[in-house]
Parts: structure tokens; sequence; C-alpha cells
């Protein structure tokens, strides 16, 4: 009995430690779901956040097109001893009318408990005359 008593012990152990790793685990998530459109010419600002683990820097992408829009991407912080890919920033001034397209991707740090998990994310910015 107490045999039987010890595996379901470790049944148990093995099952909550793994749930309850998995829910500490979490999913990344790039906010705001959609950027704002902008004006042709007009001062262009707006922020970005990484959420659900801290950003890699060494796994950080993104691509602006078209490539002269006007447009630039950055992490807050950038040339200072605190830069943070957790919160980035599109700014500029529009140069093309139409639509510009924000490819974003990249990783988080893993934990002891959690590998990094990678997040992608394409924003249209709509540039109005």
């Amino acid at each position: 009995m107490k045999k039987l008593q010890h595996h379901l012990m470790l049944i148990i152990g093995f099952f909550l430690t793994t749930v309850l790793t998995d829910c500490l685990c979490y999913k990344p998530e790039v906010r705001p779901k959609t950027l704002p459109n902008a004006s042709l010419g007009n001062p262009y600002f707006a922020k970005i956040q990484v959420f659900g683990g801290h950003a890699n820097r060494h796994y950080f992408y993104y691509d602006i097109q078209p490539e002269k829009s006007g447009l630039e991407l950055s992490p807050r912080g950038l040339g200072t001893k605190r830069v943070s890919y957790n919160n980035i920033e599109v700014k500029g001034t529009p140069k093309v009318a139409g639509t510009i397209t924000i490819e974003l991707s990249g990783s988080t740090y893993g934990t002891n408990t959690c590998p990094g998990k990678r997040y992608n994310k394409v924003y249209t910015i709509k540039v109005e005359e």
C-alpha cells in the first residue's frame, strides 16, 4: 500500500509541476493590435510593447517597407545603458502615401523553467495625403 501511495504521490507531483510550469510560461504578446494611420508629411509616433517575457536583443528583427518611407523603428533608450526591446517606438515623418508595412519578430529569454518564446507581428499603417 505504501508503494502505491508513493507512486501516486510521484504522479501527482509530476502532474502539478507540469501544469504549474506551463502556466508560468507565457506566450509573448505584441501590443497594440494595430497602429494608427498617418498623414503624409506630418510627424508620426507610436509605441509597441512586447509582454510575456524579457525580449532578447540578439533575436530582435524588423523590416519596414517601403524602405524610404520616412518611418524608423527603435527600442526605447537606444544609445543608453537602459535599452528596452520590450518597448519599441515607431517615429518619423511619412514620405510616401499609401501603405507602410512593419514586420516585427523576436524572442524572449528563457528561464530555469521556461524556454524562450518567439513572437511575430505585422503592422500596416495607411498614409493619407
